[in-house]
């Protein structure tokens, strides 16, 4: 059984080609870890801000119609129309 130089360049390229290959698909995958702990992280902030902006929703809104229901009392108009 000959083995030429030819064959034996061929072998070796299969392998390097097929370690290279194997250590690309290992990084890809660590990369796409990271990504997805990362989109993870950043959907807990967002939903941390939604239940942010719904709890201070309701009190803005009873502060709001607490000073629309005085300014718009005859007393405030009155106070208003002096001062200004």
């Amino acid at each position: 059984m000959n083995i030429d130089f030819l064959q034996i360049a061929l072998l070796f390229l299969i392998v390097l080609l097929t370690v290279f290959l194997t250590v690309t698909g290992f990084q890809v995958f660590l990369i796409l870890r990271d990504l997805k702990k990362a989109l993870d992280r950043f959907n807990k902030v967002i939903q941390d801000g939604e239940v942010i902006t719904k709890d201070s929703k309701k009190p803005i809104a009873a502060a709001s119609k607490i000073v629309t229901s005085k300014l718009q009392s005859p007393q405030s108009r009155r106070f208003y129309k002096k001062t200004l």
